[in-house]
């Protein structure tokens, strides 16, 4: 597997979780922070607290608590054109036992954010979206409200790094009329090729010439970066609006792309989808249906993905403090071909050369400092491993925020010979 990160130059990517089952044209609502927009941010970055911190002696006067938890979207859509409308999130999990994490849209219905295993007193990522009645909205400013329990933390608390209302549009919606895409569908073609597969898009040429670039993703059983609980999902997150992790991307004509398998567990009942970005129109993006039953190649070689034994809870080191975890092989190194190691951090701030090791040897998975969270994929020599227990360790000497690893946890995919 491959890690992969692009930037995009208009406008980013929205959601990653379309429940459409068929494709559709969304228009992206993004939240944007500042008192231009109605929303005035105390703190950098949007924090949302448990009540019960107001009061709390360490904590009630420090900057963060100072946030409502309200943010303002501007959504200037006819709602009678939509015929569908989802929120979608980029979290930070926040204080390990913060519980119950949830958001009202203007008042009027109250959606859980679903649970990921922060309440379990874990660290953790979540993109979720989530599906919200068109009748929530409002055509211009909407208040959304987000809210937590403290449950067994000691102090209730998450941030939401960016927020997205989608608004699912009818086919006649005036902006699609306007663009000249009304009657525009497209797909994705899948074709394997060995330990890689084709992915292109399918759509006709008149079509194809308003669209500026295409993001393949995928669903399968392998290392969930994005924090998802279900075995077999999409792949995949945003980072400031941004795709992570994602099959590839292409940004000119004929838009393919080549999704490397060969660090998969051997699987059938994959899925692969495009996202579909207009130069002319960076508001609006294509979701397509999604492109069933693709597997993995016959090989000879098989792969397989080991998680840790016994994750720490939290798995959250600062100060010093070690925190060692074990990642169990029943494979012996010597007959291995390949092996990498992935992971997911919350980067706690600057820090001394390796708070991460593997059977004590230091791998780079920490950034330069900024509280940011970082996927990595390190290719690992198989001399390295043994069979039987493998060492973990995170020691990190923050004095403040530590270094966080997030679930779900360290994992090593190996690839016999």
């Amino acid at each position: 597997m491959m890690k992969y990160c692009l930037r995009l130059a208009a406008v980013a990517l929205c959601a990653l979780t379309a429940t459409a089952e068929d494709g559709r044209f969304w228009q992206l609502h993004w939240f944007e922070p500042g008192v231009e927009h109605g929303n005035p941010m105390p703190n950098p970055r949007f924090r949302v607290n448990s009540p019960e911190v107001m009061l709390h002696p360490s904590f009630g006067k420090r900057n963060e608590t100072k946030s409502s938890g309200m943010m303002q979207i501007h959504t200037p859509e006819d709602l009678f054109a939509l015929d569908a409308a989802e929120l979608y999130l980029e979290i930070w999990g926040g204080h390990p036992a913060t519980a119950r994490k949830r958001v009202t849209l203007n008042g009027r219905t109250t959606y859980d954010i679903p649970e990921t295993g922060t309440a379990a007193k874990n660290c953790t990522h979540l993109y979720p979206t989530i599906p919200i009645k068109i009748t929530d909205l409002v055509n211009g400013y909407n208040a959304v409200q987000f809210a937590c329990d403290q449950g067994t933390s000691f102090w209730g608390h998450f941030i939401v790094e960016n927020a997205c209302l989608r608004a699912g549009l009818k086919p006649e919606h005036p902006s699609l009329q306007a663009a000249g895409l009304a009657g525009c569908r497209y797909a994705v073609k899948a074709s394997p090729d060995g330990e890689r597969m084709g992915l292109s898009l399918d759509t006709t040429p008149a079509c194809l010439a308003a669209v500026s670039s295409v993001d393949f993703q995928t669903s399968y059983e392998g290392y969930r970066e994005n924090g998802s609980i279900e075995p077999a999902d999409w792949h995949g997150f945003t980072k400031h609006r941004e795709p992570v992790a994602f099959a590839g991307r292409a940004s000119a004509a004929p838009f393919r792309a080549a999704w490397d398998v060969s660090m998969l567990p051997d699987q059938k009942n994959m899925a692969a989808r495009a996202w579909v970005r207009f130069a002319k129109h960076p508001d609006l993006v294509y979701v397509t249906a999604a492109t069933t039953g693709l597997a993995t190649p016959a090989r000879r070689g098989r792969v397989r993905l080991y998680g840790v034994r016994e994750l720490p809870k939290p798995f959250w080191s600062r100060a010093g403090k070690r925190i060692p975890a074990e990642i169990d092989l029943d494979v012996d190194p010597a007959t291995l071909e390949r092996a990498d190691l992935h992971v997911v951090v919350w980067d706690g701030g600057s820090e001394k050369p390796g708070p991460f090791t593997l059977n004590g040897e230091p791998l780079k998975v920490t950034g330069s400092g900024r509280h940011d969270v970082i996927y990595t994929v390190v290719p690992i020599d198989p001399k390295m491993l043994k069979k039987g227990s493998n060492l973990v360790e995170l020691q990190a000497h923050t004095e403040h925020h530590g270094i966080e690893i997030l679930l779900p946890g360290p994992a090593i995919a190996v690839r016999t010979k």
